[in-house]
This record gives structure tokens, C-alpha cells and sequence, in this order.
């Protein structure tokens, strides 16, 4: 599979999480740079990453690539969904509360001033109710998508210090049951 991200995305981490857990190798396109930049453009209209290239298909997003590897090359040891519908729920709501956090970060880079504003509050607030219903949600027992998704949004969280993750206290059990996990471990958010 060709994959196209950065180190940093915690989507192209979870699509990274699922090919290690796999077997799938990874020919690595790096976005990070102009050329990666140049590939990406080439390959897709969105210009987000992950995009992967497998089995003669271009896929965007990483619940679309996850989903055609999981289709086509089973679960492995990852969990597989009991019920569909309320694991992607849970994933929905894992992307939402990053999407949230994800906008602040990229205000602040850009150097707009949201401290005290009512919308990144409304965001973090956000996030919070997210974290907290996710917390009675899943359990540390097994590693589905939704534990592994959480897992990668609460270490970029980390990585990039843009939400407390101390704030997401129930979700700190299924982090620390996978934290020395191959996968997890090995791909950890970098530049």
C-alpha cells in the first residue's frame, strides 16, 4: 500500500496502527515536504491526508482505507465490530471531538487569537462531552477502531498540547491497556 500522510495526522496514524496490525506494508509518501505536497495534489482533489493507493484503488480518508483493509484482509488481532452502527458512532464522535480541537490548533497556528473566545470554548466543551461519553463507551479489554481512533486524537492532543488530556480521565484505562502495544508504540506522533 502506498500511504501519504505525515507522522503527525493521527488519521494516517490509525491507517498506519491497522497496516501494522496487518501485515500490510506501507511505501511511505511523506506530505511534509514540497514533493509529498506535489504527490498528494497529483493523487487527490480533497489534498488531505491519509490517501492510500491499494489494490489499484485511490482511497481517501481513513476510515475508507481502514474499512477496504479490513474488508479485504480481515481484522487480524484487532477486534472486529460486534455492532457496526455504535462502533461507528463511537469513531464519529472520536473525530468530532478531534475536529473540534483540531480547529483551535490550526486557528492558533495561524496565529488567531481564541483564548476566552466563546467559540474555542464552545469547541473544548465539545470535546469534553465527547471524551466523557466515550469514556463509559469503550473498554481497555479489546482494541477495535474505536479505542485505537481515541488512542491516536488523545496522543497528537498530547504531542501538539492543544486539549488536557488529563480532562478525558475515563478514557485513561483503554490508553494505558494498549500504550506498549507494537503498533501504538512504534508510531507514535513525530516530525
Amino acid at each position: 500500500m502506498k500511504l501519504f500522510g505525515t507522522t503527525t495526522s493521527p488519521y494516517v496514524r490509525r491507517v498506519r496502527v491497522v497496516a501494522a496490525e496487518l501485515g500490510e506494508p506501507i511505501d511511505w509518501v511523506n506530505t511534509a515536504t514540497e514533493a509529498g505536497q506535489a504527490a498528494l495534489r497529483e493523487v487527490s482533489p480533497i489534498r488531505k491526508v491519509p490517501v492510500a493507493i491499494v489494490d489499484g484503488r485511490t482511497l481517501f480518508d481513513s476510515r475508507v482505507i481502514i474499512d477496504w483493509l479490513t474488508t479485504t484482509r480481515g481484522h487480524g488481532e484487532l477486534a472486529p465490530p460486534r455492532d457496526r452502527f455504535r462502533e461507528l458512532n463511537q469513531v464519529n464522535a472520536v473525530d468530532e471531538a478531534l475536529l473540534s480541537v483540531l480547529q483551535l490548533f490550526a486557528l492558533r497556528r495561524d496565529g488567531v487569537a481564541i483564548d476566552g473566545n466563546p467559540f474555542a470554548q464552545r469547541q473544548l466543551d465539545r470535546a469534553d462531552a465527547i471524551f466523557q461519553w466515550l469514556g463509559k463507551e469503550l473498554s481497555p479489554r479489546e482494541l477495535g477502531l474505536p479505542q485505537l481512533s481515541v488512542i491516536c486524537a488523545l496522543d497528537w492532543m498530547d504531542f501538539r498540547s492543544t486539549y488536557p488530556t488529563e480532562r478525558a480521565e475515563g478514557l485513561a484505562a483503554v490508553r494505558a491497556a494498549w500504550r506498549d502495544r507494537p503498533s501504538i508504540a512504534s508510531t507514535l506522533p513525530h516530525t
